[in-house]
């Protein structure tokens, strides 16, 4: 039977916000537009750009107009949790969550010998932005590397039908096929109408006007910020790049002979005449790191593998489809999955389901655990909702109004209704029409009615003439 759990997480709201929200509470008579302008900035909520300067004067006259202390800051509360600042601490707090719970999960497991299943983790959101929200927390995490993750998030997002049918293949199999491209050694899955690399890479351009391409490892920092890894490279963005050339991480580039060999001259006089504007440019030698392997360089365009070296336009070397078919094994035990995705999925190898959001409707919450509660699945499945509720201090919980937690904390095992407490769920389900063994009498005409008459005939015994 399925297991539904509740994880109910605490997200501490930052004290310098409660310190401004408790001060303008307090202060709520003597405040005026530049003050509560220059609050709500430092807090992160921009009223001005959603409603123009008349929502700062609504903002002060309600403030103004509030007779309790409370009232004001239930206001100001309300602003805060819905800015990006604090939904960013929600979604650290639940991808830290996950992943503490699924590498617990495989520790436990090594040690059971009851269920040898291996862990197989869905996390499961109906909102593309919630869950690229917290898959971004999930890679960023340092417990788990990026090859245990596998995405089908579906809109707002590049996925192919064919990328989505890769991903399923490495989160269920463990392993994935591919080639390495001949020209950057990037790595392309096995796609029967994709035969060309598809890999990004950078052209950039010095101090000294040269160009060249790298690699988006190669990549340090983006305008002096750390990088990120969904991050969305701009033309003319300023790069801080590695030039070392044998890379530790990265293959050794091809010599500017061979390169010669393939076109290099072509692509040269090409790319020369359209002004360095056009899609020509070659994965030639890096410039000499004499003083230092880094370098400033400005983002000039970026495109894929194949975009550059297009054999209709000047490359004569070797090609994607020249190179052999690999296969490679990957330890894959995360997917994360958006609910217009899972419709018709066979999870049944799946061990746990983590919800980022509550699922009060009982036929919906029936539909995505039978994604892995099916036949074929040879144990249970938790399902587990990822609860994030507000954490205030003492001297704030005092002037705002009660932070209830509220979420179902039993769900009933036949017809996944949600109840508060356990107790209610057990009594539930002594009652429930979908229960087999419930002697209550219903609807005759009902299908679990029909089903405890009328029993399937004993199976045929073949004989066998020895």
């Amino acid at each position: 039977k399925p297991i539904f759990k509740q994880a109910n997480l605490d997200v501490p709201v930052p004290d310098k916000v409660q310190s401004m929200i408790i001060e303008v509470a307090e202060l709520r008579e003597f405040v005026d537009i530049p003050y509560i302008a220059a609050m709500l900035e430092t807090m992160g909520i921009d009223i001005e750009q959603n409603s123009g300067q008349d929502g700062l004067e609504t903002w002060l006259e309600k403030i103004k107009k509030s007779s309790e202390a409370h009232d004001v800051a239930d206001l100001m509360l309300s602003e805060y949790l819905n800015t990006n600042a604090y939904q960013l601490l929600v979604d650290k707090v639940q991808g830290e969550y996950i992943v503490n719970s699924v590498l617990s999960e495989i520790d436990t497991r090594a040690d059971s010998r009851i269920d040898q299943r291996p862990i197989k983790a869905v996390v499961y959101s109906s909102s593309s932005t919630n869950l690229n929200l917290v898959a971004e927390q999930i890679y960023g995490n340092d417990k788990i590397a990026p090859e245990n993750i596998a995405e089908m998030v579906g809109e707002n997002s590049q996925q192919t039908v064919e990328d989505m049918s890769v991903e399923l293949s490495r989160f269920r199999n463990g392993c994935r096929q591919g080639r390495n491209c001949p020209i950057c050694n990037g790595w392309n899955d096995l796609n029967e109408r994709v035969n060309t690399c598809q890999n990004i890479l950078l052209e950039v351009r010095d101090s000294s006007g040269e160009h060249f391409l790298v690699e988006r490892e190669r990549v340090v920092r983006a305008d002096g910020e750390p990088l990120s890894i969904y991050r969305n490279w701009v033309v003319e963005e300023v790069l801080e790049v590695c030039i070392r050339d044998p890379h530790p991480l990265l293959p050794a580039r091809w010599t500017d002979e061979v390169w010669k060999g393939y076109g290099s001259q072509k692509c040269l006089q090409m790319a020369s005449k359209d002004g360095y504007k056009g899609k020509d440019w070659y994965f030639g030698p890096l410039p000499n790191c004499k003083s230092s392997d880094k370098r400033i360089v400005t983002l000039q365009k970026l495109q894929r593998c194949h975009e550059f070296h297009s054999r209709s336009r000047w490359y004569r070397g070797p090609q994607l489809v020249d190179a052999p078919i690999k296969r490679v094994k990957e330890d894959v035990f995360i997917l994360c999955l958006h609910s217009g995705l899972s419709h018709g999925l066979d999870l049944s190898f799946v061990t746990h389901i983590f919800l980022l959001e509550p699922i009060d409707d009982a036929a919906l919450l029936e539909q995505v655990t039978s994604r892995a509660h099916r036949l074929g699945a040879t144990g249970p499945v938790v399902v587990e909702t990822v609860n994030a509720w507000v954490q205030l201090d003492d001297a704030t919980t005092k002037i705002v109004s009660d932070q209830k937690k509220s979420s179902g904390n039993a769900v009933c095992e036949h017809c996944f209704r949600t109840f508060n407490d356990m107790s209610k769920a057990r009594l539930h389900e002594k009652k429930c029409p979908r229960n087999p063994c419930c002697k209550t009498a219903g609807d005759p005409f009902h299908l679990s009615s029909v089903y405890r008459e009328i029993r399937p005939p004993p199976p045929i015994i073949a004989e066998i003439e020895i």
